[in-house]
């Protein structure tokens, strides 16, 4: 599991949650950093903000989708925003999960997108 989040303490906090349900967590603080981790390992599944410094969310999937020829991982956003547009489902995103967020909710979702 890669964790994309620009802020440490929700980073550590996601870090936590998927750790204690038993996943094996990796985590960056923003697209550049996640692209860089995806060329040494391959996630099951990301769970990726979307506004972040450096490279944002969108254009961590665009490349990411670019390098793979088109493979997809599974993709859980996290966002402000719940009205993404359908074409998210080209990247992979199979879940969407507004911020502020329950732990209960992020944990659930990653577990729906893992045994989907």
């Amino acid at each position: 599991m890669l964790v994309v989040e620009d802020e440490e303490p929700i980073r550590e906090v996601i870090r936590d949650v998927l750790e204690d349900n038993g996943y094996r967590v990796l985590a960056a603080s923003n697209g550049a950093e996640a692209l860089a981790t995806l060329e040494r390992t391959r996630p099951h599944a990301v769970v990726l903000d979307l506004l972040m410094p450096v490279m944002h969310g969108w254009d961590f999937m665009e490349r990411y989708l670019a390098k793979t020829g088109g493979e997809a991982i599974p993709i859980v956003v996290l966002s402000v925003n719940t009205a993404l547009p359908r074409s998210f489902d080209r990247f992979g995103v199979r879940g969407v999960i507004s911020k502020p967020f329950n732990v209960n909710e992020l944990a659930d979702a990653v577990d729906h997108v893992l045994l989907d």
